[in-house]
């Protein structure tokens, strides 16, 4: 920290000590990961390998209710910054006969280029299983159809 006398004199010769920061120099990146299985496009924080036993028997359980017919098993990464929108266009297509798309995290800042039903965490629907019944009402429709 500098004196109050060093500051003075900094400041007049032109030499701000502080700069307000107009626009942040690194990009925050977060990694978004998708997981698709039969029909069913899934996305989150983490990895669906890092998940507990009990949250990849309740991810199973949810597309299970829902699924039409088998496809391949795919997963992967997707980068994203907040200031630019997601392109899961790129990435559905390399995908077979998508019914519909899961979010397992709070995407509100996320500007996705898709539909998709939000959900809460699996964690979440875990320790509060009044969520499951949340998202039952947003996925029956799907299910009808």
């Amino acid at each position: 920290m500098l004196s109050n006398k060093s500051q003075y004199i900094l400041s007049k010769i032109g030499i701000p000590l502080f700069e307000e920061a107009t626009s942040p120099l690194i990009e925050d990146e977060t990694a978004i990961h998708f997981f698709q299985k039969d029909n069913i496009l899934t996305l989150h924080p983490i990895s669906v390998d890092e998940y507990t036993k009990k949250e990849r028997n309740l991810l199973d359980g949810i597309i299970a209710a829902i699924q039409d017919t088998p496809y391949d098993l795919s997963q992967g990464i997707a980068q994203y910054s907040e200031t630019e929108a997601i392109n899961f266009n790129e990435i559905v297509e390399n995908m077979s006969n998508i019914k519909a798309t899961l979010v397992f995290f709070d995407a509100i800042k996320l500007k996705l280029n898709i539909d998709y039903i939000q959900s809460s965490t699996l964690q979440e629907m875990l320790l509060e299983p009044n969520l499951k019944k949340d998202l039952w009402v947003q996925l029956k429709p799907i299910t009808l159809s």
